[in-house]
């Protein structure tokens, strides 16, 4: 998260009605209450220290209202500096790398901000003294879908490794068919898996494997999924396997993993076989671990759904076993 030089109100205007993992909104309201506004500063701050930083903007509402924050807020200190001198220490350890902003009015007459109030914007940066605690309630908190949400134990240890550990992530990027064939009564799909792996900490990470740990899948189809051994022959795709398997912090990498599914379409038809794809592999969830030297990686779920397209693997089917599919095929 890159801190700004300054924020207009032309800023404030450009940003999304939806709160993402970057900023947070506050209304002025909030400051009335010196206990509240201290404890909502400290969770705030605590959660975009452990987040990669971003930008709590006080003196607006959630739906985008301008309230303000008095000015000067405490005294006759300004809202600015009063924050500039609260702020680092409402966190455990102590907050450095942040800025604290007053919005710059318009001055052309359409100014939002009320008079005598102004809008204040801190803004965050990715902490290397991460995990920061909040000293008001000795809570950890990170940003998950736009709110500060207690961290749990393993977020944590990720982020306290980060400085002597590499820290991987990755997710489910696409599926690819590597092939159909006609196998028990039905069609048996070769299926690859593509995952983007990210580095976010400071440390190259040199060996790392990701492997799967846990399979669920509808109620009696645990026996058509396979990852090991296929009951077809298995016809992997020609790629070049890199030599160097480190990836350096800030950097991705790609890994693909060959996952096979037995098909079983209630008719030998593009229909039937639609729905099956969409029952089987749709209801399909894959656990896996992403270990590296220093952890065994966190158990994360990865459903198939959310990169599922079946109507392209239906096609691939009717191109590579046409016979499957032929007229008077006796039903299966």
């Amino acid at each position: 998260m890159v801190k700004r030089e300054r924020w207009t109100e032309d800023d404030l205007d450009a940003l999304a009605s939806e709160e993402p993992d970057t900023f947070d909104r506050k209304s002025g309201q909030l400051v009335r209450n010196d206990a509240d506004f201290r404890n909502s500063l400290a969770k705030a701050l605590s959660a975009f220290a452990n987040s990669g930083g971003g930008s709590l903007v006080l003196g607006v509402a959630d739906d985008g209202t301008i309230d303000g924050v008095g000015d000067p807020l405490v005294g006759r200190t300004s809202a600015r500096d009063w924050i500039e001198q609260v702020a680092p220490h409402l966190v455990d350890y102590p907050l450095s790398d942040f800025r604290v902003h007053t919005v710059v009015k318009r001055d052309d007459g359409t100014s939002r901000i009320p008079p005598g109030k102004a809008v204040i914007v801190i803004d965050v940066g990715d902490s290397a003294l991460a995990p920061h605690q909040s000293s008001r309630d000795q809570v950890y908190y990170h940003r998950q879908g736009g709110r500060s949400v207690p961290a749990r134990h393993f977020y944590l240890e990720l982020l306290r490794q980060r400085l002597t550990n590499p820290t991987l992530v990755f997710r489910l990027a696409s599926l690819a068919p590597v092939f159909f064939e006609e196998h028990d009564d039905g069609l048996f799909l070769v299926l690859e898996q593509k995952f983007d792996i990210e580095n976010t900490g400071r440390v190259s990470a040199n060996n790392w494997r990701l492997h799967i740990c846990e399979v669920a899948t509808q109620e009696g189809r645990g026996k058509d999924f396979y990852y090991s051994k296929f009951p077809v022959k298995h016809r992997p795709r020609a790629s070049g396997i890199p030599l160097d398997r480190a990836i350096l912090p800030g950097c991705f990498a790609n890994e693909v993993r060959t996952v096979g599914f037995q098909l079983r379409p209630a008719t030998p038809t593009q229909a039937a076989l639609r729905s099956e794809i969409l029952s089987l592999l749709g209801g399909t969830t894959l656990s896996y671990r992403l270990a590296t030297e220093t952890s065994p990686g966190e158990l994360t779920p990865v459903t198939l759904a959310a990169v599922l397209d079946p109507d392209a693997l239906v096609t691939v089917a009717y191109d590579q076993c046409p016979l499957f599919f032929r007229e008077g095929r006796r039903p299966l």
